[in-house]
């Protein structure tokens, strides 16, 4: 039983850590925002759309982005703009970002997605994360809006960090953003494992560049630790608990055991007297070995025997007047013959 308690336990507890997919996320994550050209889009909306403690004010963005941006709060039409965010991890789910979008006047969710949010996000997200008709939402409402993000893997690469989600479009192919990047094809698709680029649509994570304009390597920004040394941390504290709780059950068990034992002993004792029952034909033997005492000469140690209440009755014939021998201050005492001895 205890045995069974104990791997349970610790079931559970390597359940948790192989279920959870994230830890924890990382300082900055870049968003590429495309902007179209119906409906215009400012700088000021998309500092807006992508408030954060990171984006606070427009001129952030500016610098993610210099030699594109050129006439204050007016950008380009079918240009991308990269927007930086921080990347969090969500539930201990998925990475990403949730931001709050204020609603206005014929927003749905496909809006929102779409536009509001150039495909950073999707229809399904907002739903999973919001209880709005999709078709009918309140203007002014609060609407969360949840955009993934990457912080990079050390398996594949150290030299990269610092990510982008980046929404295809058509002509977004694999071979057109290794050219654009710079970054072999191979590498991008090793990011991306699941991903057809043929398709040019759906979210892919691709290295950014930082304010100067260079890639910047895994481990110098990663928030908290590494993700390797933080599952092992957390392995190594998950067992240290579940030992510890292995030796406070198991010590409390035997403690209880050994309470059982001397109570089911106690109360062999006490039913033994109220029944009648008593000592046979007693078996000596003179403590110490070969019947020399030890320590003070002379203690016996007695091997009772016990008998039976139905044992003393048969062999008294129920305690008759013709088998009492005597009486005395514990009681009759009564001749019987017990297992071939008187």
């Amino acid at each position: 039983m205890k045995l069974k308690f104990v791997f349970l336990l610790l079931l559970e507890c390597v359940c948790f850590i192989v279920e959870s997919k994230c830890i924890n996320g990382c300082d900055l994550a870049l968003a590429s925002y495309y902007v179209s050209v119906w409906p215009s889009v400012s700088l000021g909306n998309i500092t807006s759309f992508m408030h954060s403690n990171v984006l606070t004010k427009s001129d952030v963005i500016i610098s993610y982005n210099k030699g594109k941006i050129f006439n204050g709060d007016v950008l380009l039409s079918l240009t991308r703009t990269n927007v930086p965010f921080p990347c969090d991890c969500i539930g201990g789910e998925f990475l990403g970002h949730m931001f709050e979008y204020s609603a206005v006047a014929g927003d749905t969710y496909d809006t929102i997605a779409m536009k509001s949010y150039s495909n950073l996000t999707t229809v399904e997200f907002l739903k999973r994360f919001n209880s709005y008709d999709p078709n009918h939402i309140p203007v002014n409402a609060k609407v969360n809006v949840t955009v993934n993000c990457s912080c990079g893997n050390s398996l594949i690469s150290k030299d990269y960090g610092l990510f982008t989600t980046y929404p295809l479009r058509p002509g977004n192919d694999l071979q057109e953003l290794s050219k654009e990047s710079n970054i072999d094809a191979k590498l991008l698709q090793s990011y991306n494992p699941d991903v057809n680029f043929s398709q040019e649509s759906g979210i892919v994570f691709i290295p950014g560049r930082d304010q100067n304009g260079v890639y910047v390597p895994l481990y110098p920004r990663t928030r908290g630790l590494a993700r390797g040394v933080a599952v092992g941390i957390s392995i190594a504290a998950t067992c240290g608990l579940v030992l510890l709780i292995t030796c406070i059950y198991d010590r409390y068990f035997k403690k209880k055991e050994g309470e059982k034992a001397k109570l089911s002993k106690e109360n062999s004792i006490g039913l033994s007297t109220e029944d009648g029952t008593g000592s046979g034909s007693g078996e000596y033997e003179t403590s110490g070995s070969s019947g020399h005492a030890v320590g003070l000469t002379g203690i016996m140690v007695v091997k009772s025997l016990e008998f039976s209440y139905q044992e003393l009755a048969k062999a008294t014939n129920n305690f008759s007047l013709d088998n009492k021998i005597g009486q005395g201050g514990f009681g009759a005492v009564y001749y019987a013959e017990l297992r071939g001895e008187v």
